[in-house]
């Protein structure tokens, strides 16, 4: 009787533990209403789309759009900066919940995360000091060329003969002193980080030839957290219906950037 009594008590454990286990479980989004904070992940180094400020604070064009979505979903946005190298290891690692950083989707990342709707368009465009002499990056011969480590941008260069040697970075800003010092002979970012860095760095380049290819940015979030997807979707497109996106993109760029398609 008393081994029946044991295994009767082993069991009826068993199930109570189940049963709490199973009525404490949140997804993420759930989760997120409840804590009344989303966290998200960027740079902090890829000015106008986020960057620290004179003040010391994060601003930039992806904050404010982080903000924004955060506002329609009754929550806080929570910024945290990590290296661009790795950030998908972050997020699957459940150190934060998405990435709003001007992440470009691409066939090899959507093997790991899913992606909201696009919320800008950009593209990859060629950099050179001012009276290069350059037409297009194909005019180099074996040059060196600088761009940040893990990027699309990344992925492109070592496509190219006329590139001799990649100079890794882990933000444009180092990547833009490079070409200032004499370092590189120029540079491959996003067009719309490249055209504002003579005013904000005072650095002196102009962009050379046509844009490489163009891209989809949106924000990574998790393969599991469906619910999380739907709503960033949602709270992106009530901000982009009542006026919110296109007052904070021409604040950053004088345009609407979603009118930008190549």
């Amino acid at each position: 009787m008393k081994k029946i009594s044991a295994v009767l008590l082993v069991a009826l454990l068993s199930v109570v533990l189940l049963a709490g286990c199973g009525s404490s479980a949140e997804t993420t989004y759930e989760q997120i209403l409840e804590d009344g904070e989303m966290t998200f992940a960027m740079t902090g180094a890829y000015p106008p789309f986020n960057f620290i400020d004179e003040n010391g604070d994060l601003a930039g064009f992806d904050i404010d759009i982080a903000n924004a979505i955060a506002e329609k979903m009754g929550v806080v946005a929570v910024p945290i900066t990590t290296e661009w190298d790795g950030i998908i290891g972050g997020l699957t690692g459940n150190r934060f919940d998405m990435i709003i950083g001007s992440m470009a989707i691409t066939e090899a990342r959507l093997e790991q995360v899913n992606f909201s709707d696009p919320y800008y368009y950009d593209g990859a465009q060629f950099f050179a000091p001012v009276g290069s002499g350059l037409s297009s990056i194909d005019d180099l011969e074996d040059g060196r060329v600088g761009v940040v480590t893990g990027t699309t941008f990344h992925d492109a260069l070592e496509e190219m003969d006329s590139v001799g040697e990649i100079l890794q970075f882990s933000s444009d800003v180092d990547n833009f002193m490079a070409v200032q010092q004499g370092r590189s002979d120029g540079l491959v970012t996003g067009i719309f980080v490249g055209l504002q860095a003579p005013a904000e760095y005072g650095v002196d380049i102009e962009p050379i030839g046509d844009m490489l290819y163009s891209e989809e940015i949106a924000i990574a979030i998790r393969k599991d957290d469906t619910d999380l997807l739907n709503a960033v979707n949602d709270a992106l497109a009530e901000i982009i219906e009542d006026g919110t996106y296109a007052e904070l993109s021409n604040k950053w760029f004088g345009v609407n950037l979603l009118e930008i398609q190549n």
